[in-house]
């Protein structure tokens, strides 16, 4: 499940903000979950997802056996629908993820404690716990759809999922874009006249290009 070298630098160099804008444009929906909070740090993986519900006193899946399946560097996502109830999460399976290089964990379930790898989570809403009942399957996580395999990058300024047949496009795309809005900011604060950057005219892009223009 590992991210070509170069598809990860062109998505570290961009904020999500800037790959949400590619996505939208492609028409891609529900890639963004939201109500989570996180460090202020990022995290870029492979998505590896699991699906848990609210614990009743029925049997549930082996969560030590699916802890152990997840691939180093992977983004762990899973859905606890919505519930903001305490993910199963001990010192011991948090020292397991930690040393299986787990690059981070997105859930709309609550964490009660620190894990020893970047996470982003609900605020926790309840004192029930949860269960597993799925692996590696599609699931919704704080309102976004999150499939096995897509891309997740992850940052202060928010989550977004990438398809991964449309990764690389997008990463391109986000990188071109947020180029254009540096160097426009840079033409507002020479006292450029926002009408012909807003979106750049003809004049404003030809202008882009040559002073962008590797040398």
């Amino acid at each position: 499940m590992a991210i070509d070298p170069t598809l990860r630098d062109a998505l570290s160099a961009v904020t999500p903000a800037s790959l949400a804008r590619a996505l939208s444009r492609a028409g891609v929906k529900a890639f963004s979950p939201r109500g989570l909070t996180g460090p202020g740090e990022s995290a870029i993986g492979p998505a590896y997802t699991m699906r848990m519900v609210p614990a009743r006193n029925d049997a549930a899946g082996d969560l030590a056996a699916a802890i152990d399946a997840v691939p180093e560097g992977a983004i762990l996502v899973i859905d606890a629908a919505r519930s903001g109830l305490a993910l199963p999460f001990g010192s011991i399976v948090a020292a397991r993820l930690a040393q299986r290089s787990v690059a981070g964990l997105v859930t709309d379930g609550a964490l009660p404690e620190a894990v020893g790898l970047p996470v982003w989570s609900a605020p926790e809403a309840g004192s029930e716990t949860l269960a597993l009942v799925g692996t590696q399957e599609r699931v919704s996580c704080g309102g976004a759809a999150i499939h096995p395999g897509d891309i997740v990058v992850c940052g202060s300024g928010g989550i977004v999922a990438l398809p991964a047949e449309l990764a690389e496009r997008i990463a391109l795309e986000a990188v071109e874009q947020q180029r254009l809005d540096l160097w426009i900011q840079r033409e507002v604060e020479r006292g450029e006249s926002l009408a012909s950057l807003l979106p750049p005219d003809a004049a404003a892009l030809a202008r882009f290009e040559a002073e962008t223009k590797p040398a």
